[in-house]
């Protein structure tokens, strides 16, 4: 017999989450989640998760230096010449988008 210990699950909902709110901040929690069909504990883990992905995605885009900022904006103002691959990829995309 193994020994092993089972992973758990990740779809599963063992993992507990306790919050304190004021009265007025929970009566206006339940009130929302009633109006969308949901318990407090959907509505806070659906909501939480949105919040979570929004501040996530927010710290995650890149920064650029004022430098890095400064090469790129040249670049879009000043690009170099097309070069034979750009070119020949041109040619390929004209061929095949012609009808």
């Amino acid at each position: 017999m193994s020994t092993a210990r089972k992973k758990k699950n990740e779809s599963s909902k063992d993992d507990v989450i306790h919050i304190r709110s004021t009265p007025s901040d929970k009566m206006l929690i339940e009130k929302a989640a009633d109006a969308v069909g949901l318990t407090i504990s959907s509505f806070m883990l659906q909501n939480s998760i949105k919040a979570a992905r929004r501040e996530l995605a927010e710290v995650e885009k890149i920064s650029l230096t004022k430098r890095d900022a400064e090469l790129f904006l040249s670049a879009l103002t000043n690009p170099q010449a097309p070069n034979a691959p750009l070119k020949a990829a041109f040619k390929d995309y004209e061929k095949q988008t012609r009808k």
